[in-house]
């Protein structure tokens, strides 16, 4: 199988926030105390997913949570179709302007993880992103994009799961934003913050030859 690929409509790059208190920290607060869904991932209600879907989705308070490798996290899951040839899922998390209670802008930062037909791991990318993300002059424009092969032949993936980490919660992405001043444009690094909650969106779609 082909390595997976991380892709970016506009790069992305995570560096250590500097802030002790984070806006996002009383969202991590009710994260820390939901109620966790399942024992075990075949007990997750995994939505069907078909070549060519488009599914946009928010990873909330009203999601379900569990613990990964003893970590909570809310999450989305989904199953996959059977596939005679290679494609693609990219899964795209949008920056949003700001969390009501906190008034910062967030962003959710994904971990994709992929399961057998025996609910067994099979894949799992955590590493988050590694590049600055060109905003323009508008956060609004900006996406963070994960492209995944899925090559069927390869492995027998049948499920996916989408949360997040710890280690990606205690990290921000940086934002490359153009702004006007007296001496023309500018680009500033603006640090948005990595939430346990968010809004994405999961696209399947056919190889491209």
């Amino acid at each position: 199988m082909k390595k997976t690929t991380l892709s970016l409509l506009l790069t992305g790059v995570l560096v250590s926030s500097c802030a002790t208190d984070k806006p996002v920290d009383p969202v991590k607060s009710e994260l820390e105390s939901a109620a966790v869904c399942c024992e075990r991932y075949e007990q997750f209600y995994f939505q069907p997913l078909k070549l060519g879907a488009s599914e946009s989705f928010t990873i909330d308070r009203g999601s379900h949570a569990f613990l990964f490798d003893g970590d909570k996290s809310y999450f989305k899951a989904f199953s996959l179709p059977v596939a005679a040839k290679p494609y693609f899922v990219i899964v795209s998390s949008y920056f949003v302007d700001k969390e009501k209670r906190t008034g910062e802008p967030y962003i959710f930062s994904p971990v994709v993880m992929f399961l057998d037909a025996d609910y067994r791991v099979t894949r799992k990318i955590d590493e988050g992103v590694v590049n600055p993300i060109e905003a323009g002059n508008s956060m609004n424009h900006a996406t963070l994009e994960m492209e995944i092969v899925m090559n069927p032949r390869a492995a027998n993936e049948r499920f996916m799961i989408i949360y997040t980490t710890p280690a990606l919660l205690n990290q921000a992405t940086i934002l490359k934003v153009k702004k006007i001043s007296i001496i023309g444009w500018t680009i500033d690094d603006y640090p948005v913050h990595n939430a346990p909650i968010g809004k994405l969106q999961v696209n399947l779609t056919s190889w491209r030859q």
